[in-house]
């Protein structure tokens, strides 16, 4: 009985984490979005470069913690995706004619996947 309410506990705290995950990753993909519409407004690039940093380096700091149970496949492929995106990222802060694209997409692909 003890064994069967705590599995149920863990299940619902693993998909309240994955909503959470869904849901700044879409914030992201929509602030990211945003700059691209307006190419013209610095304000909002620099804003979605930065909380699109921010969360991705949260996340591959989680990825490498002792405590993530990540299947170790999908860790490695997460923590490459991780990587690709602030290296765009911070290429993207020296040269403003690029553009979100590529993170765009790979956030939408994460988004649907955490579904």
């Amino acid at each position: 009985m003890f064994n069967l309410a705590y599995s149920e506990s863990m299940e619902d705290e693993q998909q309240s984490a994955r909503d959470s995950e869904r849901e700044v990753i879409q914030r992201s993909t929509e602030m990211m979005q945003e700059s691209d519409e307006n190419p013209h407004d610095a304000q909002s690039r620099v804003r979605a470069i930065h909380f699109t940093s921010q969360i991705w380096s949260y996340f591959l700091n989680d990825l490498v913690s002792v405590e993530n149970q990540t299947a170790d496949e999908l860790k490695a492929s997460l923590m490459s995706l991780g990587i690709f995106i602030l290296k765009h990222l911070e290429s993207m802060r020296k040269d403003p004619s690029l553009n979100f694209e590529p993170v765009t997409e790979i956030s939408k692909t994460i988004q649907q996947g955490l579904k």
